[in-house]
């Protein structure tokens, strides 16, 4: 049985000094430019990188080999990493683009959602097959929840009420209530369910079936499978446009990402891009996605317009394998 603990002081207190800082000079200024950040799983760090000038504008050092997936707060002002061999997750302040706190999870630490109101950061445990709840307020796991059989992937809803999780190995989807951080539901899915994606607007949610190489959607009212697309190869990733007009696919497969037009639920383009595309990210502006290559090291940027390659990004850092961008 679970026991929340209750942190909203916790939770004023710090909210009102990141609204403090934020209107200080120097966070504006570091927020005037939204920035990419690239998790590099043997370079043991993340590059920052500016997206008006692609350019690298800071690494920050990690204590260990294998930085897995990643999440940024809604403020901008934190981004939880995966410190997979260390079970582990760093926090980053992109302000001063250093770690402050590492906080220890569950075994073989992958993926990383936190809720909209920035207030809770889930992490998916893929060696120990549950969910460390972390209070982003004091950075200190409150819950642990057991999921599926190798988790890999999580999204949270719209709403925040539901997390979700994609269980590679049995084959369905945990859904966890955030309110009580307890298994409300277990929808059933494709062996080799490793990514997860949800609509802001269409009650959706999208995923990618790495062995069965397709993206089954859902409904996010009861699970049921309601459509399937076929044709991906080693789909591994998958990233909806802040207008939920677009799903991009990552094929690991095939070096390349796969657009869906989400109103007929075709795939509309194949855009080639580096070597073992691993992780997809859209931008706020909804212009632009983001592929990191970890074979290539390198990030590829997409005009989500035309969905053609806009740049390449070389030597981003080495085994790119994923992204945060900032709201």
């Amino acid at each position: 049985m679970h026991t929340r603990k209750n942190s909203n002081n916790n939770i004023n207190s710090r909210s009102s000094v990141k609204l403090a800082v934020l209107f200080g000079a120097t966070t504006f200024a570091a927020f005037a430019q939204p920035y990419i950040y690239v998790g590099n799983q043997m370079g043991n760090n993340v590059s920052v990188v500016n997206e008006a000038t692609n350019l690298i504008t800071a690494t920050v050092s990690l204590s260990a080999a294998g930085v897995n997936g990643m999440a940024i707060t809604p403020d901008n002002a934190y981004i939880y990493v995966a410190e997979q061999s260390k079970n582990n997750v760093a926090v980053i302040n992109t302000t001063t683009n250093s770690v402050v706190t590492t906080i220890h999870v569950g075994t073989s630490p992958v993926q990383i959602a936190i809720t909209p109101n920035g207030s809770t950061a889930y992490v998916v445990n893929q060696g120990s097959n549950n969910v460390s709840v972390i209070n982003t307020a004091t950075n200190t796991v409150v819950e642990t929840v057991a999921v599926g059989t190798k988790p890999e992937g999580i999204a949270i809803t719209p709403d925040g009420s539901e997390a979700l999780v994609a269980n590679m190995t049995s084959g369905n989807i945990s859904v966890i209530g955030t309110g009580t951080n307890t298994i409300l539901a277990t929808w059933p899915a494709l062996a080799g369910s490793r990514a997860i994606a949800v609509s802001p607007n269409l009650n959706v949610a999208y995923v990618a079936n790495q062995y069965g190489n397709a993206l089954t959607i859902h409904s996010l009212s009861n699970g049921a499978i309601t459509g399937t697309i076929t044709g991906l190869s080693g789909p591994n990733a998958v990233a909806v446009t802040p207008d939920g007009s677009q799903v991009y696919v990552v094929n690991g497969n095939g070096s390349s990402v796969s657009a869906v037009n989400t109103s007929s639920n075709q795939v509309t383009a194949k855009i080639t891009v580096g070597s073992l595309p691993v992780a997809v990210a859209v931008s706020a502006s909804g212009t632009t996605a983001y592929v990191a290559n970890a074979y290539g090291y390198s990030l590829t940027e997409i005009s989500t317009a035309t969905n053609k390659v806009i740049v390449t990004i070389a030597r981003v850092g080495i085994y790119p394998c994923s992204l945060a961008v900032s709201h």
